[in-house]
């Protein structure tokens, strides 16, 4: 590949003189940009090319990556504790706070480290993304691991209206917990459970537990202080203690918690609202089709108090694959549930209208600054339109007009770009309320960009 011309999107096309991906399409306006992230384009130890983040939570950032040498793409873990340490101000190094925070810092990016030489064991875990390399840069610690190309559990999810029934979720839950079961053994505990990290693939529909950034060694060893992670709905009290008794049965409940979320199309009641007397319904109580002895499974590894909870992964499994409730779905029947998310193409599918409509506004000669589809918004394209010439009139605009258009014209059609995402959004929702709306503007806005002209 030739590097010069490489998608910081993708890691995987080239662009062409238009400044657009041969693979994915999108340009480099397309990225998001923050002082807090690394600049895209720059290396880590000469061999990591870094392109764009993919995600970000309290105690690190990851972003897609090109590995030099092995031409392949990667996705790399910063380790990025955002409340004890923040970029230099025109540089890559990470500084953290003064007083404790340094010292909290620095701890918990050498355990990163440490902890980061043990996973690599589980490279050839199923279901487990591989870890290829980590290192010591930047002053901070990065992790270098097989990137997947793919979907979320979560973005699954929205495209599924929401939830995915029981059958559905335990296939794909499975191999997550036959790998958590291996995981432990190990004396680790992956302390971040949740869809957002289930990764299932497109290449061949497998699934993978992603970021290990908060993983830990089980409390009961030595080491008995353990930083605090919260992620609403999916982690149990004893997680937001700094000594909290940690181990399997933590992540029991972050799973138990996913399985929820997925067949009752909306996460747990929080802990704290539990342990302030919310109570918790079960998925049946919400009309949800569900065997009472996998339904008392999930339940149990609820429980808000961990010795009331399985304390093994073996227990978790066995209560739920090894009963006569277990319903097995064919591995044909899984796959086509996935493949049929992934294709999506039902009610709001607007592409050959899109064309339609655009072809009649070339036909009639108009040229507006901003072109939305009739045919999609009735007589409120006329609406979605002033939006648009009123923010053209904003201090927002006029400043960003000032900073950036002047030296680069292509970031006005970004400006009205960004603008029209926003108001067919709410238009969108309104209209198909059961259709998740980022995949419907996606799509749309994809078609749109050649309507969209400057003024």
């Amino acid at each position: 590949m030739d590097i010069s011309k490489i998608c910081f999107n993708c890691m995987k096309g080239e662009v062409n003189e238009e400044g657009v991906c041969n693979c994915c399409g999108k340009q480099f306006s397309d990225i998001k940009l923050s002082e807090r992230y690394l600049p895209v384009g720059s290396f880590l130890r000469e061999k990591y090319l870094m392109g764009k983040v993919l995600g970000e939570g309290g105690f690190g950032i990851t972003y897609i990556g090109y590995d030099i040498n092995l031409d392949a793409q990667v996705a790399i873990k910063e380790f990025f504790p955002s409340n004890f340490a923040s970029r230099e101000k025109a540089g890559p190094n990470v500084i953290p706070h003064e007083g404790d925070a340094e010292d909290f810092f620095i701890k918990q990016r050498d355990r990163f480290l440490g902890e980061a030489k043990r996973l690599a064991k589980f490279r050839n875990t199923p279901a487990v993304v591989s870890v290829l390399d980590f290192f010591k840069d930047n002053g901070t610690a990065y992790l270098v691991m097989n990137y997947i190309d793919g979907m979320t559990l979560r973005r699954l999810l929205d495209y599924s209206d929401g939830k995915i029934t029981v059958e559905e979720t335990l296939k794909i839950i499975e191999p997550i917990m036959l790998a958590l079961k291996e995981i432990h053994d190990s004396g680790f505990i992956h302390r971040d459970i949740s869809p957002d990290n289930i990764m299932i693939s497109n290449e061949n529909n497998r699934v993978y537990l992603i970021d290990f950034g908060t993983a830990r060694t089980n409390s009961s060893e030595s080491e008995k202080t353990i930083s605090v992670f919260k992620k609403s709905g999916y982690t149990p009290p004893e997680q937001l203690r700094t000594k909290g008794n940690q181990g399997p049965w933590t992540d029991i409940y972050a799973l138990c918690a996913t399985i929820y979320r997925c067949i009752v199309g909306a996460k747990p009641l929080d802990v704290t609202d539990r342990l302030f007397g919310e109570v918790l319904h079960k998925p049946s109580e919400y009309g949800i089709k569900i065997a009472p002895a996998i339904e008392d499974a999930i339940m149990k590894g609820l429980e808000i108090h961990n010795e009331d909870r399985f304390q093994s992964m073996d227990e978790l499994y066995d209560a739920i694959y090894k009963t006569d409730a277990w319903q097995n779905v064919s591995t044909e029947e899984y796959t086509k549930v996935i493949e049929a998310v992934r294709n999506y193409k039902k009610q709001g599918d607007t592409k050959d209208k899109v064309k339609e409509a655009i072809k009649r506004q070339t036909n009639a000669n108009a040229s507006p600054a901003l072109f939305v589809d009739a045919s999609q918004y009735d007589d409120e394209h006329v609406a979605v339109m002033d939006v648009v010439r009123q923010y053209k009139e904003s201090p927002e605009y006029k400043a960003a007009y000032d900073r950036f258009v002047k030296e680069d014209p292509e970031y006005l059609r970004q400006l009205e770009y960004q603008k029209i995402k926003e108001v067919v959004r709410a238009y969108k929702a309104s209209k198909y309320p059961n259709i998740h709306e980022s995949q419907l503007i996606d799509d749309i806005m994809t078609e749109m960009g050649t309507a969209i002209s400057e003024q």
